[in-house]
């Protein structure tokens, strides 16, 4: 049995089926990455495994314990699943080291963050996280005042200060510049590398750099899985998804 299961689930909204019947597989410690054209369903996969929708059909196992349906706080904070959503989730008002702070004290109220205790393994811890996302040096600036990009790496290490098994990332990459993409990446492959990860992604060269094992989905359904040069020639992946430019590089249809 794999670590995280999805058997034959659907979601249906009102006669709209956004997942049809997918089954797969995603084994502890691996980098998924689920790509396929807009309204494939590809959050909706993420939304079922967090808890934000829950299935109309079929079921979902984790580390062999049945998710299908629970609460969002209770498969996070019971089955230890964390998410990052796309577009920054933080603490506007605290500084960058204060939202580290808060994520790490495991607390949903921000005053008892404060009276959480500040012993030196957790100041070390912090300020383990701020370097790998590369804002250690940003670490008592406003998060307000990050670049776009900062503000996404900031969010992932929430996510990581939280200690989850399985972490689902939707689309980490979104607005960011090549270069920041690139780090992102990296980050990725050192922070979370003894963790089970789930990435929705449109950027091709992302997905090359960080996935070991590639999911495409078009109009809900399951079209392809495999490597991703695997994907990347699938005839059917090519020609809902993907297509060659005038310089033979594979890009995403839009």
């Amino acid at each position: 049995m794999s670590f995280l299961e999805l058997q034959a689930v659907s979601v249906n909204f009102s006669g709209f089926l956004a997942v049809d019947s997918v089954s797969l597989g995603v084994e502890k410690g691996e980098t998924r990455v689920i790509i396929g054209p807009n309204g494939a369903g590809k959050t909706t996969i993420i939304d079922m495994v967090t808890g934000k929708t829950a299935p109309t059909g079929g079921k979902i196992l984790l580390d062999g314990a049945d998710i299908t349906g629970l609460d969002p706080y209770e498969i996070a904070s019971k089955h230890k699943v964390g998410r990052k959503f796309q577009g920054p989730n933080l603490f506007d008002s605290l500084t960058v080291y204060e939202n580290i702070e808060v994520a790490l004290a495991g607390h949903s109220s921000v005053f008892k963050s404060f009276v959480y205790k500040r012993d030196k393994a957790i100041k070390e811890e912090i300020k383990s996280i701020l370097s790998q996302i590369n804002l250690y040096n940003k670490r008592d600036v406003i998060s307000t005042s990050l670049s776009h990009g900062e503000r996404q790496w900031l969010e992932m290490g929430m996510v990581i200060a939280q200690k989850p098994e399985l972490i689902t990332l939707d689309e980490p990459t979104a607005g960011m510049t090549a270069d920041e993409t690139c780090k992102t990446g990296e980050m990725i492959k050192t922070m979370m590398k003894d963790k089970t990860v789930i990435v929705v992604e449109h950027d091709i060269d992302f997905v090359e750099q960080i996935a070991q094992k590639v999911t495409v989905l078009h109009q809900g359904k399951l079209l392809a899985e495999g490597s991703f040069a695997e994907v990347k020639k699938n005839p059917k992946v090519v020609q809902v998804y993907l297509k060659d430019d005038d310089d033979g590089e594979v890009e995403k249809n839009a």
